[in-house]
């Protein structure tokens, strides 16, 4: 019952468990002791006053509805009380007006005695359940002994009750014998699932710093490849150096963190400004066009990985497309912005692509889709390549 709970949370769930079956099973025992006494007297098997002893039961019946409600340690020792003195009248009545009841080995006596130990249940545990029957088992047999007592009767222990304190008081121990087996279970199935989050998380940091890393690599020794011998450009190497810091995880500090920003200062700031300016200065001619606004609305996350992904595609068309020319054009939609990248190179076949190429497949499509984009390839030989990528706006993520 408890299995793929986690251990700290099983025996709690257990107790709740048992203990709602054994005040529900107590109610009906009850009941069936109203039901019966009501049967043997239509039937003439009990006088005719001992429908009274159904009365003395309806507090039992109260009380037992409301710990079925809630449990609480106050309402428990009111039940066992309260069930002591009516089982004591239930019994003295019904012999009073039954001469035939000789003793108290009898069904009907019994019923009451069994919900008063099935209330034993209610503990939150083995071990307490346990008390909990023995206390009302022990309260309930000296009502009775009391009862027949008070009416001059026999008193024996009747075996149904007998039976269902030791069938309690069996399975309380069960489950508090075998709870710990099933936490190691527990514990492990749970210690499986860690390790494998685990895994995946590692799994998507590894591709997400592969695929910095390959677009930063390309992309400088593609600005590198550019320039004429000798010493680099100083704002080539101040972006080289920029680059490196990204790479090696630099942290910077809290009060310098970016305020949210909107219009023109999220364009300026935004990763897509940054991969058109070092396009160009890798030799790209990158036409710009639409609503630069648009990248407001996009968050911190969507802002990045469209501005890194836009890079590659960039690198791509100096690479390999043998076009000089590019566009870049933004717009929003219904709860998106889409950003497109055209050139009018030689174009692909992108399942022709080979397994190890990361640009097209890490950098810009797994890029896109882990923050709620989606990427749409349109490229064919001597007719160039477009590149959509929709993203949802922030107020739409």
């Amino acid at each position: 019952m408890s299995l793929g709970l986690p251990s700290h949370l099983s025996r709690a769930a257990n107790s709740k468990a048992l203990a709602a079956a054994a005040r529900w099973a107590a109610l009906v025992c009850v009941m069936m002791a109203v039901a019966n006494v009501a049967v043997s007297t239509m039937g003439g098997t009990t006088g005719e006053a001992s429908w009274i002893s159904t009365l003395v039961l309806v507090p039992m019946i109260l009380l037992l509805i409301l710990l079925a409600r809630g449990r609480t340690v106050m309402l428990t020792i009111a039940y066992l009380l309260v069930g002591a003195a009516c089982t004591f009248l239930y019994v003295y009545i019904l012999f009073e007006s039954t001469p035939s009841y000789r003793d108290t080995n009898l069904f009907v006596i019994a019923l009451p005695v069994v919900a008063m130990t099935l209330v034993g249940g209610t503990g939150t545990g083995a071990l307490a359940g346990i008390l909990w029957a023995t206390l009302g088992f022990a309260i309930a047999e000296a009502a009775v002994l009391l009862g027949a007592s008070a009416a001059g009767r026999v008193f024996h222990p009747d075996g149904i009750s007998l039976g269902a304190y030791l069938l309690l008081v069996g399975v309380l121990a069960f489950d508090g014998l075998t709870r710990g087996s099933r936490s190691r279970t527990q514990s492990a199935i749970h210690r499986a699932v860690r390790d494998a989050r685990l895994v995946d998380l590692r799994r998507e940091l590894l591709a997400e710093s592969t695929a910095d890393l390959h677009d930063t690599v390309l992309s400088e020794l593609a600005a590198v490849a550019a320039t004429e011998s000798g010493e680099l450009p100083h704002r080539l190497r101040l972006r080289i150096d920029s680059d490196l810091l990204a790479l090696g995880g630099a942290v910077f500090p809290a009060d310098a963190a970016p305020a949210a920003l909107s219009g023109d200062d999220a364009w300026y700031e935004s990763e897509l400004r940054r991969a058109i300016e070092v396009a160009r200065d890798e030799g790209l001619t990158v036409d710009f066009s639409g609503d630069r606004e648009a990248v407001a609305q996009l968050t911190d996350d969507s802002r990045r990985a469209v501005g890194l992904a836009v890079r590659q595609c960039l690198v791509n068309v100096l690479r390999h497309s043998g076009s000089a020319t590019a566009e870049v054009a933004v717009s929003s939609g219904d709860r998106s912005v889409s950003v497109m990248v055209v050139d009018g190179g030689r174009g692909f076949a992108e399942a022709s692509t080979s397994a190890d190429r990361l640009g097209l497949r890490q950098s810009v499509h797994d890029r896109i889709s882990k923050v709620g984009g989606t990427v749409t390839v349109y490229s064919s030989e001597d007719v160039g390549t477009t590149v959509i990528m929709t993203l949802p706006t922030a107020e739409g993520a």
